[in-house]
């Protein structure tokens, strides 16, 4: 892993490599933080190279997901790295049922719709409306708001 840090390093200067115990990228710090996972490594340059800091509502972040894999996929032959359909998918899946746990109604188990103005949550079937905690690495909430 060392010498790939040593020639990401070289290859993109502008940005900060910093071992950790989560891979992540950090936008307004510039660095990515890296563990012993070279595709997961080529993962967050993806998010570096193509400026990713925030995202509004949950189908942002799916599509965010999916450019930061395409970019890592299209600079892993310069590392011999592979990145296969199924690291990918097995990837997005997490963010999938991630996102679907987010979505489902605290008071019926219903999937309910996002606002795109709010980024509240309401329940189709039950007139619930929600919000739900955005970090993966945290346990879920989701709070029901009083109207």
């Amino acid at each position: 892993m060392t010498k790939l840090i040593d020639q990401l390093q070289r290859d993109y200067p502008q940005f900060k490599f910093v071992p950790s115990n989560r891979a992540r990228w950090s936008a307004g710090e510039q660095t990515i933080y890296y563990t012993h996972d070279k595709v997961q490594t080529l993962h967050e340059i993806g998010h570096a190279l193509l400026g990713h800091e925030h995202f509004g509502q949950d189908i942002e972040l799916l599509k965010m997901e999916r450019a930061a894999w395409n970019e890592a996929r299209r600079i892993a032959p310069n590392y011999n790295i592979a990145i296969t359909d199924d690291d990918v998918e097995t990837a997005l899946d997490s963010y999938r049922d991630w996102l679907h746990s987010r979505s489902k109604c605290p008071k019926c188990g219903q999937t309910g719709i996002q606002s795109r103005q709010t980024l509240y949550y309401y329940c189709p079937t039950c007139s619930n409306r929600w919000i739900a905690s955005d970090g993966r690495s945290k346990a879920l909430r989701r709070h029901s708001i009083k109207s």
